[in-house]
């Protein structure tokens, strides 16, 4: 009896240090001068308000993906979510504008809070297309139209999909635009296994029009080696950055309609081996892609810029 007692309580300390490593990969120093908002069982959440409001949706759809990859990635992964104000921003996230989401390595997830600049910028934009371009967003961002929906609680997702690679790899990534294409692909699957679709409607019919409306303006940039190069000053040209990621959304959406969760998974585990190799040029790597996932998959994500 008392050798059962004895693995019992051996069996609960085990598992209870390893609760404690999952927690502890996440930088609580980012949550200096921020509130415990204590907004969910599942997760930690902040915020530079005591009560903010209208956050629900948010919560909601992060629990909802968290369920998800955690199922398909076997993780129980612990996780901080920072909700900062427009005046507060520069302080917890890495680059502007106000509102546009982020996934620190260690563990955090920045978004906006109230009403964000990003989503007033490109809420701006949409005032000057011709009424009956954006009537179907109405009917998943309400009237007015208001995209803090898209930029909060859609991405969300996305930057939660980010945190589960890294979580495994750190910094030590290949490429950005692997990283994106990850992004978006759990975005679309995550949001796609929801039993309400009104979230996957949300990001599908915004980035449909944005792609319909080719409202760009003149791009700095287009092609892959500069989203490399130059990644920071393409993350701080909002709309070139947003220009990307419609591209990689495209992709995504793609990928998923052919492949499904199978390949969410295997694509995680490809991003995971890809830390333990040196930096391959971009002919080993594409080869590389090839041979793990088929020329029908480099078909599809191969760029065209």
């Amino acid at each position: 009896m008392r050798n059962v007692i004895i693995l019992v309580f051996a069996i609960g300390f085990i598992c209870n240090s390893c609760k404690q490593e999952h927690a502890d990969w996440i930088d609580r120093s980012k949550h200096e001068g921020l509130h415990d908002i204590a907004l969910s069982n599942n997760f930690e959440t902040y915020a530079t308000e005591t009560n903010p409001n209208n956050l629900e949706n948010t919560i909601n759809n992060l629990e909802l993906a968290k369920a998800y990859f955690d199922k398909i990635f076997d993780e129980d992964l612990n996780f901080a979510v920072l909700f900062v104000d427009n005046q507060n921003w520069d302080t917890y996230a890495f680059t502007p504008p106000p509102g546009m989401p982020q996934a620190h390595y260690e563990g955090n997830i920045v978004l906006g809070l109230n009403k964000s600049e990003m989503a007033s910028g490109f809420e701006q934009a949409l005032s000057q297309m011709p009424p009956q371009a954006t009537q179907e967003l109405k009917t998943y961002f309400g009237e007015p139209i208001n995209l803090d929906k898209f930029f909060r609680d859609g991405l969300a997702i996305h930057e939660l999909g980010h945190l589960y690679q890294f979580y495994k790899t750190g910094k030590n990534s290949q490429r950005h635009w692997l990283n994106e294409l990850f992004g978006n692909l759990c975005q679309v699957a995550a949001a796609k296994d929801f039993e309400d679709q009104t979230t996957f409607n949300q990001m599908d019919s915004y980035q449909n029009l944005l792609i319909r409306g080719n409202q760009w303006g003149e791009l700095k940039y287009k092609t892959l080696q500069q989203f490399e190069n130059d990644y920071l000053d393409v993350l701080k040209a909002g709309r070139n950055y947003g220009w990307y990621q419609t591209q990689f959304y495209t992709m995504a959406k793609t990928l998923y309609s052919k492949y499904g969760d199978a390949l969410v998974s295997k694509f995680r585990a490809f991003l995971i081996d890809l830390k333990t190799k040196d930096k391959l040029d971009d002919k080993a790597l594409n080869e590389l892609i090839i041979k793990e996932f088929g020329q029908d998959m480099m078909n599809i994500i191969t760029w065209k810029y």
